[in-house]
């Protein structure tokens, strides 16, 4: 009965577009003059896995351009090709089409057959004129016996010759260098492959490797003990014995047993499919779809909604009854507190799924601009909610378009100033707190702060000489704006940036510029960890409950009426030596004035660095809330950055800190008004 393939599809478009993410990230790597050989080896596995996998469901087209590709990767790494830069560029191609390949047989249309054979093409003509990088001294002198002389014997009515002898190359192509041809000999039941393999690879590791192909019993591994003083006699003497040799496992009759194999319908599959889909079952870690964990996600919401129903229905019980659902609302809590950090991890993923696309893309743009920039990324190991990983994407990757594009100088004129040649841009990420913290950095020219405001008269904006650089940084975020002299195809139009802004702020996000002429840039991004869950205060104004996330709640107070000043019709409260800009939420959504109090109740928001003071008529308390998305439900409201379900059931708005803080400041700021109307226009 064949072997029904069809129910590893999933599994093998995944694993192929993980090999084909580990095949760029390695080229873009690669050192031209002094490559490394394990970094070779892995650049022709991933394409060899890929070849496999193709192969073994059918993908004809896939299967005979990576067996091209791998044909001229094996070269290469043996040291008959030599790496240089035209080559390299045709494999990201190559890689490149390879995903665009998938990805079509995915959706289940037509692949570009015309561009595979192309490209086949140009990688056939940049081997056939290679800049030889590797120069083999040693293969003028004495050559040594190999390391281990290796038998392998295989059941011909089982294997296929030609299959199993080109697995066997390709899997031993990584162990270390065959000193000798991989040659096969047959009696009536049984295949003999021969050959001499030298490498830093011990006995048991080779044994290890091996037996992902045959069983152990099937092959037989001899040490050479006595290298070092055969190695005089030169090459001659070390040749690996005739292939009809068959070291001892070849009689004059046949074995009356045949060394156990796998089951007869695996000959017809490639070894390194069969691997590659056995690592799908490890104990250690499942795939499971995006959607299922979703799912979970909205029902750990729902019972946090439930749970916050209970504690409000228990209100008022007698005391007796009151004291013991007080305890078993304890342990519900408990319980669900760890059941929703339990689930909120599983959709915690790494950033490097994001900064993997980084070093190509630095790559490409710095060739196409004629810069010279070195690649740093710390912190790649820095996890947050996948659904934030899909949305900073974009953002991230144009921030470093931007550094590469206006920040970074050319060579020429990077040494003129005093500099090396290739410029510096780092990429970070970090946890601080409740939050994220991604920064792109350069060591550029920096941000020139004439430049922007002359930039900003001429789109009419009231930017005055007295902002601070901060403000002024700020301005690169309005619609419309850039400073580039001419439009390409990698800047100039003045919509990245403002795009940028607008996806960070629609993430509860910040973004924050220091920037110094000469010295260089720092964008910093800072973002919610996750966008499901957050800890919130519930307030009161009017007859309508609001939300404050704690994250941005420095104090609650009562000030003295002795320390709220009024300066040109803004209203300031002194707390500690600093007067904070009061905002009132009754007049910012039109709500009925303030419930009459002997002494206001002020909430002290801050947001980077910034605070100030929201009046409000009553603290509720602090609970966890569930956001839901007001703007996919209704419409975006400025101010408000979600909704959430209250325990009696009501909708409460969950406020945006950062905006009543940047509106509180506005107030006391005639021109910061004029350009956050802009910026925060409906």
């Amino acid at each position: 009965m064949a072997l029904d393939l069809s129910r590893f599809a999933k599994a093998f478009f995944e694993e192929a577009h993980e090999h084909v993410s580990a095949l760029e990230g390695l080229l873009v790597a690669v050192n031209l003059r002094t490559p490394d050989a394990e970094t070779l080896n892995a650049i022709f596995r991933a394409v060899h896995s890929v070849k496999g996998g193709a192969a073994a469901f059918g993908h004809k087209a896939l299967a005979e351009f990576t067996h091209d590709f791998e044909t001229i990767l094996d070269r290469v790494r043996k040291g008959k090709l030599g790496l240089s830069k035209p080559m390299v560029n045709t494999f990201l191609k190559a890689g490149d089409l390879m995903r665009q390949h998938l990805t079509a047989i995915e959706a289940e249309s037509p692949p570009d057959l015309a561009a595979m054979e192309a490209l086949k093409a140009a990688l056939i003509a940049v081997a056939d004129a290679p800049e030889p990088v590797f120069t083999d001294v040693a293969e003028a002198e004495p050559v040594p016996p190999p390391r281990f002389q290796v038998c392998i014997h295989l059941d011909r009515f089982i294997y296929d010759e030609a299959d199993a002898l080109e697995d066997l190359k390709s899997d031993i192509a990584g162990l270390g260098r065959v000193t000798s041809p991989v040659t096969a000999a047959l009696n009536e039941r049984l295949i003999a492959f021969t050959f001499g393999l030298d490498g830093d690879i011990d006995e048991t590791e080779l044994r290890e490797s091996l037996e992902f192909l045959v069983p152990a019993e099937a092959m037989q591994i001899t040490a050479n003990e006595r290298r070092a003083s055969r190695a005089a006699t030169g090459a001659a003497g070390t040749e690996t014995p005739a292939a009809d040799d068959g070291f001892g496992f070849f009689d004059d009759e046949p074995p009356a047993s045949v060394p156990a194999a796998v089951p007869r319908n695996a000959a017809a599959m490639p070894a390194e499919p069969d691997i590659q889909l056995a690592s799908l079952v490890d104990a250690s870690s499942i795939r499971v779809n995006v959607s299922k964990v979703d799912q979970l996600i909205n029902l750990v919401g729902e019972l946090v909604i439930a749970e916050a129903m209970i504690a409000q229905a228990t209100q008022g019980l007698d005391p007796d009854g009151e004291t013991r659902l007080a305890g078993a609302l304890v342990q519900l809590e408990r319980n669900t507190r760890e059941l929703q950090d339990a689930v909120l991890a599983i959709r915690m993923l790494p950033i490097s799924f994001v900064f993997s696309r980084l070093p190509r893309l630095t790559r490409d743009l710095a060739e196409k601009l004629g810069k010279e920039v070195e690649l740093e990324m710390v912190g790649e190991e820095t996890e947050l909610d996948k659904s934030i990983i899909e949305k900073i994407a974009d953002p991230l990757t144009h921030l470093v378009r931007n550094a590469i594009d206006h920040g970074i100088e050319t060579p020429a004129e990077r040494v003129a100033r005093g500099k090396s040649p290739a410029g510096r841009l780092t990429v970070r990420a970090a946890h601080q707190g409740g939050s994220i913290v991604l920064q792109v950095s350069d060591d550029g020219a920096g941000l020139s702060r004439e430049k922007i405001l002359s930039k900003a008269r001429e789109l009419g904006l009231d930017a005055g000489s007295h902002w601070s650089d901060e403000e002024v940084w700020q301005l690169i975020f309005t619609p419309g704006f850039s400073t580039a002299s001419e439009v390409t195809d990698v800047s100039g139009r003045g919509v990245g940036m403002d795009v940028v802004w607008q996806n960070v702020h629609s993430l509860g996000g910040k973004i924050e510029i220091e920037s110094m002429r000469g010295e260089g840039t720092a964008m910093t991004i800072r973002l919610p960890l996750t966008l499901a869950i957050l800890d919130g205060m519930s307030i009161r104004v009017a007859d309508e409950t609001y939300i404050l996330p704690l994250a941005n709640i420095a104090q609650s107070l009562q000030p003295e009426l002795a320390d709220i000043k009024t300066v040109n019709g803004s209203r300031l409260v002194q707390v500690r030596e600093e007067y904070l800009p009061i905002t009132s939420l009754a007049e910012h959504f039109n709500l009925p004035a303030h419930t009459s109090s002997e002494q206001e109740i002020l909430v002290v928001l801050e947001v980077d660095d910034r605070r100030a003071a929201l009046r409000v008529d009553e603290l509720l308390g602090q609970h966890q809330v569930v956001l839901k998305s007001l703007e996919a439900n209704f419409r975006k409201i400025n101010g408000v950055s979600g909704a959430t379900i209250l325990g009696d059931g009501r909708v409460a708005l969950i406020l945006d800190a950062a905006y009543l803080v940047s509106i509180a400041h506005s107030v006391n700021d005639g021109a910061a008004n004029a350009r956050l109307g802009a910026i925060f226009a409906d």
